[in-house]
């Protein structure tokens, strides 16, 4: 047995519609919530009749050149395990609150 989450809400005008997230373009609506649950029961049944799913892999993409890469990045964490660091940021406070 396969379970199938769903996504189900009550619209503005009463009725309740359903759909399955992973399955895009199945859906129902109706009148009361167990109706519409079971009316989309019935079109995942009808949608797996005729569809299926199937994995692809594709290899990774190449990496961008190094001139498009984000520069931020490149430093990232660098200071991460300077025991200055602290010390170079508070000077670096007490320098713009002089200006």
């Amino acid at each position: 047995m396969t379970k199938y989450t769903l996504f189900l809400r009550q619209r503005s005008d009463g009725k309740y519609q359903a759909s399955v997230p992973a399955m895009p373009g199945v859906t129902a609506v109706g009148e009361t919530r167990a109706a519409t649950i079971e009316a989309l029961e019935r079109s995942i049944r009808a949608a797996l009749e005729t569809a299926e799913f199937v994995t692809l892999d594709l290899p990774d993409p190449p990496t961008r050149p190094a001139a498009s890469r984000n520069p931020w990045l490149a430093t990232a964490g660098s200071f991460a395990d300077d025991p200055t660091l602290e010390t170079l940021l508070a000077e670096i406070y007490v320098a713009r609150g002089a200006e």
